[in-house]
């Protein structure tokens, strides 16, 4: 299972226990994928494209910005971005066509509790996707069989990535086959160690 670091966003700065930009080198070496959370693309519609341009030379950026068009994801990938995360509703509106014609870089759709009680007809276009973003913790997927269930179905065919950082629920996300999950990268040596 892939243990993949996450920063957020906010503001310009990142808001993980007050560490910086210039501090990702003490977490995690070059090279190394890494999850972005940007809230002021995520709320405001004002991505951090020139913090992702500057620091995607180090890392391999994975972009969750909630892109709102398709120049917005190109905008994303022109800053050196491997991946990018979209999210409903807005998403919807990109053609996944028109993104493979411009970029062979993957592209991840965000799932969860709450989009599937809106709909849960079978997410049909799943198969358009490279994978799949849940930030839903172990007690909502518990509580809803259904739900837990429909996320079984897709893993079999897709890679699913779920947020923790809860070190204690690492064999959960083991056992449920969880491809990977996003910690917050102050956590992320608890969680390197605990395989």
């Amino acid at each position: 299972m892939d243990i993949i670091p996450c920063i957020t966003l906010k503001n310009r700065n990142v808001i993980n226990s007050n560490i910086s930009l210039d501090d990702l080198s003490k977490y995690i070496k070059e090279e190394e994928k890494l999850y972005i959370l940007d809230l002021d693309g995520i709320e405001k519609d004002k991505p951090n494209l020139c913090t992702f341009q500057k620091i995607s030379s180090s890392y391999e950026l994975w972009i969750d910005c909630r892109p709102r068009t398709l120049g917005d994801v190109v905008d994303i990938f022109m800053t050196g971005a491997t991946s990018v995360t979209l999210r409903k509703p807005l998403s919807f509106s990109l053609n996944i066509s028109d993104i493979r014609d411009l970029s062979e870089n993957k592209v991840y759709l965000k799932i969860d509790y709450r989009d599937y009680k809106k709909d849960s007809s079978g997410f049909s276009f799943l198969k358009e996707y490279d994978g799949f973003v849940n930030f839903n913790n172990k007690e909502e997927l518990e509580r809803d069989f259904k739900y837990g269930e429909h996320l079984n179905k897709i893993k079999i065919k897709n890679k699913i990535y779920f947020f923790e950082n809860d070190i204690r629920n690492l064999s959960y996300w083991e056992r449920f086959g969880a491809t990977g999950l996003m910690v917050d990268i102050i956590k992320l040596k608890e969680f390197k160690n605990g395989f």
